[in-house]
């Protein structure tokens, strides 16, 4: 039921926002299209997934082949067009817990680690876009106080300074006794996964820098669409639009993002397109999920143990 109104919610932004669009502009801004660009963008979805899988493999100290790691991935991506709240995500440590005799509440406070990284890394990458583009134009660096907030938050919870553990028994201890229970349990899985990243600190340090590099990546590829509709944006002013626009997305009442993005894309990119250009890069934004979905469905049934491996071989 909340997808389906996340849904309705995204049908009638993309409505409003597309009647307040040039019909003739749109299709002049869709022929005009650089192919080449455009191309670039969609098949840098490839390497974004394979670093992706990789950080992961990292993360859980190689007890997953890449492989697995990249089908992990694909599949989380597919999960999260139906799931709420990134629930697909999650779903990964499942099949860490129950497949690969990880520890359960360790596998799902390394998926949390890994998402707490992820935008972490994004925020990085805004702060610094927001500063450059601020010189320009002040009130964006309206934008930097949040921005930046948050991402000092995010730094402090993934050092081993235990903030987050005792934030969550603190927490704990003024709740009914069940959620005071799963609160503990989590603060002593987040101290676990915490002492087990930074055991060895140049090893964390490294997943640090690759997961920035990620997420580098990931904005460069909204640059990539960008310069395939002409928009000639500076990359670290691309870097900051994309990081708005991606945290918009983000908002719950939406169906992924879609609607709400669209719009921020439209608004911050305004001074490098045409609000066509940019309706234009908020699909091609959207299809940055999609196509990572497509390629995660037949891994589906396995990465959620609907599939066991008997059943594989009868049916092969």
């Amino acid at each position: 039921m909340r997808k389906l109104i996340g849904l309705g919610v995204s049908s009638l932004i993309l409505a409003l926002l597309y009647a307040s669009l040039d019909a003739d502009g749109l299709q002049r801004a869709m022929r005009a299209a650089d192919g080449s660009w455009l191309l670039a963008g969609i098949l840098f979805v490839v390497p974004l997934t394979l670093l992706t899988a990789w950080r992961f493999m990292l993360l859980v100290e190689n007890r997953i082949s890449f492989l697995e790691a990249n089908r992990l991935i694909l599949a989380a991506s597919t999960l999260n067009l139906f799931l709420p709240s990134k629930l697909g995500d999650l779903a990964k440590g499942h099949v860490l817990s129950k497949r690969h005799s990880m520890d359960t509440g360790l596998a799902y406070a390394t998926v949390i680690l890994e998402k707490t990284l992820d935008m972490m890394s994004l925020l990085v990458w805004g702060c610094g876009g927001l500063v450059v583009v601020g010189i320009g134009r002040p009130a964006m660096l309206l934008f930097l106080v949040p921005v930046a907030g948050l991402c000092a938050v995010l730094m402090l919870i993934i050092l081993p300074l235990r903030i987050l553990p005792i934030m969550l028994v603190t927490f704990g201890q003024i709740m009914p006794g069940k959620v005071s229970r799963i609160l503990e349990k989590s603060s002593a899985s987040w101290q676990l996964i915490s002492e087990t990243f930074w055991q060895r600190p140049s090893h964390a340090i490294a997943v640090i820098g690759l997961s920035i590099l990620i997420w580098g990546a990931h904005l460069f590829q909204f640059w990539l669409f960008s310069q395939a509709l002409h928009g000639n944006v500076p990359i670290l002013q691309n870097a900051a639009f994309a990081t708005l626009a991606i945290l918009v997305g983000l908002l719950p009442f939406t169906f992924a993002g879609v609607g709400t993005r669209d719009a921020a894309i439209i608004f911050f990119y305004a001074p490098y397109l045409t609000a066509e250009s940019a309706a234009l890069l908020g699909i091609l934004a959207t299809l940055r999920y999609v196509l990572p979905a497509i390629a995660g469905a037949p891994f589906v049934g396995d990465f959620i143990g609907l599939v066991r491996p008997s059943d594989k071989k009868r049916s092969t």
